[in-house]
């Protein structure tokens, strides 16, 4: 044998053989093949070898944990997973969704609870979220959890609450604007990159009437971040309130272009739109927004209303005010204006402009909080937010005798953030002498102290509460007045006028109480007078016939009885 010949056959054989790349891709395609074909063994190990050829990939060790699930070994597939979350990427949120499977086939169901929960927090609107929300609902109805849900929901509102106190939300949300202004200048000023807190700073300022303050602001988040959705929309809005049309124009335009997927922000971008007046662009954004939210949403239901009736689109506007209808929270407000549409399509009216706040017109409101401080009770106002936010709205757009109540209303709440109100309202240049004047009697009922910026002359003064007398009260009604002088004059004609003070105390004691309630009337005021001096004349050990002193005032005995124990149980109820 030619072994020479032999050996070049085989050279040439070798160098024919094409050399095999073996890599993670390669792996991972037979590894799919294996699976297909339920070979789950042979799947195993190709995806341990995707592990070993790229070590650093997360994706190959879910694969790796799919297949050991699939075989039954949970608990290596759970550790697997966790050597995802702790040393490679805690934000792989599906790596959560997969756990909370396999404690569930492990019978472990508070812990698959658990772990699925923690998927909807990091990607609620995820690959897997409906599988989770589907999961979550069998977990809970037919294993008998929800234990950990409902501590995950007290959490969550915990922290959405924290959340919404830092940012200012929780302010605004319920009316108290004042407050939200005093709170967010705080946070702003030690975190000046906090611009959420900055574009609810620019809210807040605007509805308590400070609008170059607003626009300033703005216009600082806008330096610092250009295409801010939220700071477009406020200077929109800022604009449109200073008739800057051809700034507003420019400033509006970006907004025309633009859709957020984040359902929150696009609705803001379509309110914003129609509040300028751009109803048409604004009826656009609303429809776009069909597409990624709830068709009965009902702040939705009333935005594609009201741009359609803007438009002039009545039959379009009829259809979503009838699904808002639907519910039952906001029925009285879909059956306003489908009244107001029905005197527009029988020629009663021309037309109407509608709000796209999911509320009723100002003056349909004002009618509502004139009712509610008729009927409510006071705990009421104190205790419930939305009565809270009336009140804060009818101070702030209320007409005179609107106003009267409630600030009246605050000082029964007579909290930190009614005294903050009534100080701003009386900082505020368009409110008359009356209504300042009961501000004041109303913060010295609630026991305010410290100084006040008080609008007067055409002026911002600073005044002392401590120095403002008790009676500046008599002020608010001349009746009043003449109650505590005729007293006075009476006690020093008697030489009684040791007696002066504590009748004056007395007195001012028992209106104080009074100013809270609007229905109590003084009829004749000689009643008054003789009651008072019954009562500190009586206290003080001062011989004193009732008969007598009613025969002197020329009323009767039983008038003062009357009247002297509505002044004894103020005096009990004081504690005097």
């Amino acid at each position: 044998m030619d072994t020479r010949h032999y050996r070049q056959d085989s050279s040439d054989r070798r160098s024919n053989v094409i050399a095999m790349e073996f890599d993670a891709s390669y792996f991972f395609e037979r590894g799919v093949r294996f699976l297909q074909r339920n070979d789950l063994p042979r799947a195993l190990r190709a995806f341990r070898k995707t592990v070993e050829y790229e070590p650093d990939n997360p994706v190959n060790y879910c694969n790796l944990a799919g297949v050991l699930s699939e075989m039954g070994d949970f608990e290596a597939s759970n550790q697997v997973l966790q050597h995802v979350l702790n040393h490679l990427d805690p934000n792989m949120a599906e790596c959560q969704f997969y756990l909370a499977n396999n404690y569930a086939n492990m019978g472990q169901y508070d812990t698959a609870e658990e772990y699925v929960l923690r998927y909807l927090d990091m990607d609620p609107n995820g690959e897997y979220a409906a599988d989770a929300e589907e999961m979550l609902d069998i977990l809970v109805d037919e294993f008998g959890g929800g234990r950990v849900l409902q501590k995950w929901q007290e959490e969550k509102e915990k922290l959405d609450n924290l959340s919404a106190v830092k940012d200012g939300r929780y302010f605004l949300e319920n009316g108290q604007f004042e407050a939200a202004v005093e709170w967010l200048e705080q946070v702003v000023q030690e975190d000046p990159g906090h611009l959420a807190a900055c574009n609810n700073l620019c809210l807040a300022y605007y509805y308590t009437g400070q609008h170059d303050k607003a626009l300033r602001m703005v216009e600082e988040v806008l330096e610092r971040q250009p295409d801010n959705l939220h700071a477009l929309c406020n200077r929109a809005l800022l604009l449109k309130h200073y008739g800057a049309e051809d700034a507003l124009a420019v400033a509006a335009e970006p907004l025309t272009k633009v859709f957020s997927l984040n359902p929150d922000i696009a609705m803001k971008i379509g309110t914003t739109l129609g509040i300028i007046g751009w109803h048409r662009e604004a009826m656009v954004a609303f429809r776009r927004l069909l597409h990624v939210a709830q068709l009965d949403d009902p702040i939705l239901l009333h935005a594609i209303a009201a741009a359609a009736a803007n438009c002039g689109e009545w039959a379009t506007a009829e259809r979503y005010w009838l699904l808002l209808k639907r519910h039952r929270d906001y029925r009285h407000v879909a059956e306003y204006y489908l009244e107001r549409l029905m005197t527009v399509r029988t020629g009663e009216s021309l037309g109407f402009r509608v709000g796209y706040q999911l509320d009723l017109p100002i003056e349909a409101q004002l009618a509502e909080v004139k009712d509610r401080l008729k009927s409510s009770a006071p705990d009421e106002w104190r205790r419930d937010p939305l009565l809270r936010a009336s009140l804060y709205w009818g101070l702030r757009h209320g007409n005179h005798e609107t106003r009267r109540r409630v600030i009246r209303a605050l000082a029964v709440v007579a909290d930190s953030d009614a005294e903050k109100a009534l100080r701003l309202f009386l900082g505020r240049s368009d409110i008359d002498d009356t209504l300042r004047l009961y501000a004041v009697v109303a913060l010295k009922r609630m026991g305010a102290k410290g100084r006040l910026k008080v609008w007067q002359g055409g002026t911002l003064q600073e005044i002392s509460l401590d120095d403002i007398s008790s009676d500046v009260i008599l002020n608010l009604n001349p009746q009043w007045r003449y109650v505590s002088e005729r007293v006075c004059q009476w006690l020093s004609t008697k030489s009684l006028e040791r007696l002066i003070v504590e009748a004056k105390r007395v007195w001012n004691m028992y209106l104080y109480d009074m100013f809270l309630h609007a229905n109590r009337r003084i009829s004749k005021p000689d009643i008054w007078v003789a009651s008072v001096l019954y009562i500190v004349l009586r206290y003080y050990g001062v011989p004193v016939i009732q008969r007598e002193l009613a025969a002197e005032f020329s009323v009767s005995p039983s008038s003062i009885r009357k009247c002297s124990a509505r002044l004894e149980q103020i005096l009990l109820k004081l504690g005097v």
